[in-house]
Formats: C-alpha cells, structure tokens, sequence
C-alpha cells in the first residue's frame, strides 16, 4: 500500500508505530516513508501527539487510548479503524466479560475512544456486525472494503518469495508434512498474559510420524513461556523463531491454533488443507476473555479438547486437494479479494 499512495501536493504521510514493529518501519522507510516510534509517554505527548491532530486522515489499527482525549473537528478530520486482523475470535470492548466489572469512569473514557472513529474499515459484513457490537457504533460507519494487509495472500509473486526463503533456510522439511502450532497467548483476570500447555502436549510432538514436523510459532508475548520444552529436544519440531507467523501460513499443511486470528489469513490460501482447535481450556477462556457467542456455529475446522483427540487427527492422511473454506471466506472474508488496497485508495484518496 506504501507504494501505490501518491502523495497529494503539500501533503505528506507519517507513520508513527509501536517498538515491537521496527521491522514493518524499516521496510516502509525503503519506500521514502517517514516513521517515527512512539509510546504512551511524555514525549509523544509533548511532540508527536502534534502530528495527529494536525492530520486530515488518521488510519489506526487498534484501540489507542489517547484517542479519547482527543478533541478532533471530524469535519476536517476523518478517523478510520482499519483493524489488525480480518476476523474476531476473542470478543472485545463491550462484548468482553471483564468490561462488565469496570468502574462507570472506564466505561465513558472507553467509550469515548470508540466514538471518534467516523469509519470502521472491514472484510465482510459479519465484521462489521462485531465491531457494532462491540463498540456501541452505527452500522453505517462500516465500510467492506476489505483489509489490505490481506492482499499480499493473493500475490502469488510474493508468495512464492516467502516460500523459497523459508525453504531455503530449512531445505530438510521441503518433503514434509508441516504442521504449524501457532496458539494465542492467555490472560488472567487481571489482565496479565501468561502460556501453559498440558502435559500430555509432549506425548504428540514426540509421536509424530517420519513424514510430518511440526512447526510451533508463540505469540511474542508468551514466546518464553514453554522454553522448557525446547530443552527437550524434540523429534520432528522446529522452534521458529525467524519467520513471522504470516511467513509460517505459506508453507503449513495443517494448522493447529485455538482462539487466534490467524485462522482468517489461512483459510485464503491453496496450500491450506486443515484446521484443527485445540481448545483445552475453552471454558475458563471464554469466562476470562471471552469468545464470539457464535463461535461453534463457523469455525472451520474440528475442534479437540485433549491431545489424545488431536493426535488421532494428526494421523488421519491429509487430502491432496486443498480445503473447501469456501463458506467459511464467504461469511468473513467476502471483501478481501486481493484488490482491498485499491478499494481503500479509492474510497478515501482518489474518490472524493
């Protein structure tokens, strides 16, 4: 997308991103792209904060909190959510448990960030729906559009690249079965993240066939969480840890995973031939964090509670063809066709 925006005379575009997106910043600072790290500090206060209230388009990707403090003239200033995934597993905002027992003060400074988003940027209807439900907001500021980020699923040019780089640093698994495990990270009531696997999930990683491996991809705040299993030494598993989990997509014939966002991206690409839930703790995460009430009615895939039921599963052949998730695409991918960029450019750049 960085590519194709054609800067308006006299504008200018600015990134400002968080410090665990160094990489993303140095890639769009190839394409002459100013970006600057911030924080929910002094200085972005002081400095940065200035730049944002001083834009015409704000394109966020997330809940930033500062944005309830804001006093923006949305007559002059248009503030898009364009989210950082293109599905909801996890429920969020007012639809997640915990929001219940916070204080009537939260509630309104929670509120009033949602409020400041004239538009909500999604890939399908049934996202939309997510987002009325969650932040309290009209149906008429969702925009299927589809999500950019989404596009790069469809070229089949940069797909092909992320392949031989990933085979080319592990040429031993180019005529396995790769398994990718890629569960998300858990909170307490608090809020506090934490990982913790049960104890027979060895017993499958040790017990996988000649032909199979497994690659596991933590999300990066638990990535320490399991080192003990590292230690082991296990057979067949390959701790990866220098490719991204988008990388790791392209090149999985199964996907194991739990609550994450994940399974939005794979079900778009030909390689992918199953989906397997491996929710051993579905109860205590959906009391907790809390999960999309209809959640069982659309996932595409089966969904285990144990190891046993998974390995069973992991034994089963896989089909040569990839899978159908042609329904599963239509209800939360409908939008996300490979041209959201251009849809986006022409929707708040080249259309009005």
């Amino acid at each position: 997308m960085a590519q194709r925006v054609k800067q308006e005379p006299g504008g200018k575009l600015v990134v400002l991103y968080r410090p665990n997106c160094v990489k993303s910043a140095h890639e769009l600072r190839a394409h002459n792209i100013k970006c600057r790290e911030f924080s929910d500090n002094f200085y972005f206060l002081t400095h940065q904060l200035k730049t944002i209230m001083q834009a015409k388009l704000i394109f966020a990707d997330n809940y930033f909190a500062f944005l309830g403090g804001c006093q923006f003239d949305h007559d002059r200033t248009r503030v898009v959510q364009i989210w950082h995934a293109n599905g909801a597993v996890k429920t969020f905002g007012w639809e997640e448990p915990r929001t219940k027992d916070r204080s009537t003060n939260s509630k309104k400074r929670f509120q009033k960030v949602y409020d400041q988003f004239d538009d909500f940027i999604v890939g399908s209807a049934k996202m939309g729906e997510v987002f009325c439900n969650s932040y309290h907001q009209p149906i008429e500021k969702m925009k299927v559009l589809g999500y950019p980020r989404t596009d790069r699923l469809f070229s089949n040019e940069k797909k092909t690249q992320k392949r031989k780089q990933f085979f080319a640093e592990y040429p031993e698994l180019a005529q396995k079965e790769i398994i990718l495990y890629a569960p998300t990270y858990r909170e307490t009531v608090t809020g506090e993240t934490y990982f913790d696997l049960p104890q027979d999930f060895t017993a499958i990683l040790a017990n996988l066939s000649d032909e199979q491996v497994m690659l596991v991809k933590l999300h990066p705040h638990v990535k320490e969480a399991i080192s003990h299993l590292k230690k082991q030494h296990l057979a067949h598993v390959f701790w990866v840890d220098d490719f991204t989990t988008d990388d790791l997509l392209l090149v999985s014939s199964r996907l194991i995973t739990d609550y994450s966002s994940v399974i939005f991206d794979y079900t778009l690409l030909e390689n992918a031939r199953q989906i397997i839930f491996y929710c051993y703790d579905f109860e205590k995460y959906a009391q907790i964090v809390g999960i999309q009430k209809d959640f069982n009615e659309w996932l595409p895939g089966k969904m285990v509670s144990n190891a046993s039921d998974l390995q069973k599963l992991l034994q089963i052949p896989l089909p040569d063809a990839a899978a159908d998730f042609s329904v599963f695409n239509h209800l939360w991918n409908k939008a996300n066709d490979g041209n959201a960029i251009s849809h986006v450019l022409e929707n708040y750049f080249y259309g009005n």
